[in-house]
């Protein structure tokens, strides 16, 4: 058992203390001494001292963590460096084994070119009419040899021809294309350019990312319309001439738009709300046009190639 006994002056005392350190702190400033002068200005020194390299520090004013992130990215520089030196032997031996691959390269001719553009055609579904090689131009990379080709088809048959040149085992690139609708379809004649020392681009994974519509939420989707079919019309009250218009292209922006017709005149462009003859465009939108003569109206429309 322990007892604590408690002086009655100790409270008094500590009062006293208290009421001492008050009584000394409401002194006049001009009633300091020069000893509390200089220790309170020594205190506030050190506070806005202290301040101060807090704020400079977390301002990175010295630019200290900018240093620290440019020697981070040298660091990993210098090891991505020191690995592509450990590579260096097999990327050696692999251009070592380049010139037999250039060999197969030179041996190839033009009557290798006339035989996959000829196969390429019968998988397409393209009849050719007549296919004649040229004459070779050009040294190393830019040697190119042009091979002239007449063919008829339709419309979805030459866009899977022409994408499949891109599969092919030599670069082929088509230039000076013309295409013409007859009765029977459309007659294609163009100039083929084979560079046979160089091969199209692989179409890798990351492309196919960039292509997908996921990638850019403000790309639109890519349409092909076959520019050659007969346009699909539809009516309510009196029926439309449809031999006289036909609907040849569409234009469109984020403001407005514009169709492109064929009319017995020739060709001509039109938007929403402007007078074509006795009809009116009443409206205009990526499928098609509407067009309105008192209460009769119609629409010609764009088919979608398959």
């Amino acid at each position: 058992m322990s007892t604590t006994f408690f002086e009655p002056g100790g409270a008094a005392h500590g009062a006293a203390i208290f009421s001492r350190w008050v009584k000394r702190a409401r002194v006049p400033l001009d009633a300091w001494s020069r000893r509390r002068r200089w220790l309170v200005a020594a205190t506030l020194a050190a506070l806005v001292f202290g301040l101060g390299a807090y704020g400079w520090n977390a301002a990175d004013l010295a630019g200290l963590e900018a240093s620290r992130a440019a020697l981070a990215v040298s660091t990993q520089r210098l090891a991505d460096a020191r690995h592509a030196l450990a590579q260096l032997p097999s990327l050696r031996r692999a251009a070592a084994a380049m010139p037999a691959t250039a060999s197969s390269a030179v041996s190839w001719n033009s009557a290798d070119d006339v035989r996959i553009v000829s196969e390429l055609a019968t998988q397409s579904g393209v009849a050719l009419l007549a296919i004649e090689p040229g004459a070779a131009s050009g040294e190393g990379v830019e040697r190119m040899r042009a091979l002239q080709l007449t063919a008829r088809t339709e419309f979805v048959h030459l866009m899977a021809f022409f994408h499949g040149l891109a599969q092919l085992p030599v670069l082929i690139v088509p230039v000076d294309v013309t295409v013409k609708q007859d009765g029977k379809g459309l007659a294609v004649a163009a100039t083929l350019q084979v560079y046979d020392a160089l091969r199209p681009a692989p179409e890798t994974a990351a492309a196919s990312a960039e292509a997908s519509p996921d990638a850019d939420d403000d790309d639109e989707d890519l349409v092909f319309f076959d520019p050659f079919a007969r346009p699909q019309i539809s009516a309510s009250g009196e029926p439309g001439d449809a031999a006289e218009l036909r609907l040849v292209g569409l234009l469109r922006d984020r403001t407005r738009g514009l169709a492109v017709l064929d009319t017995p005149d020739g060709t001509t462009t039109v938007a929403a709300g402007q007078q074509l003859g006795v009809e009116r465009v009443t409206q205009l939108d990526e499928l098609g046009i509407t067009l309105a003569n008192g209460g009769a109206t119609r629409t010609l429309t764009l088919p979608e190639a398959s």
